[in-house]
């Protein structure tokens, strides 16, 4: 990976209520993988929950960064694809 580049670590969730856990998973690992606590992690998995849809899948990105957990969720942009939106930041 080249300087200045962010990896990311990709989640498809189906649309189905019992799956929408794996956002959760996927974030804790990610703070334990940056070495962050888990102070404020419930609150951040609660709100990406909130962003699972029931009716079409539903496409979370995680990155490490430094000292930080970056959480995104894709959501249609104004001309007509999509684009990624910031939601949670957990920062050491």
């Amino acid at each position: 990976m080249s300087p200045g580049q962010t990896e990311y670590t990709y989640l498809r969730v189906p649309p189905v209520a019992d799956l929408r856990a794996c956002v959760g998973l996927v974030l804790a690992g990610m703070a334990a993988r940056a070495r962050i606590g888990v102070g404020g992690l419930e609150e951040a998995v609660e709100l990406l929950e909130g962003f699972h849809s029931e009716s079409a899948p539903t496409s979370f990105r995680f990155a490490v960064s430094g000292d930080t957990v970056i959480a995104e969720v894709e959501e249609p942009s104004e001309d007509g694809g999509s684009r990624w939106r910031t939601v949670v930041e957990l920062v050491s």
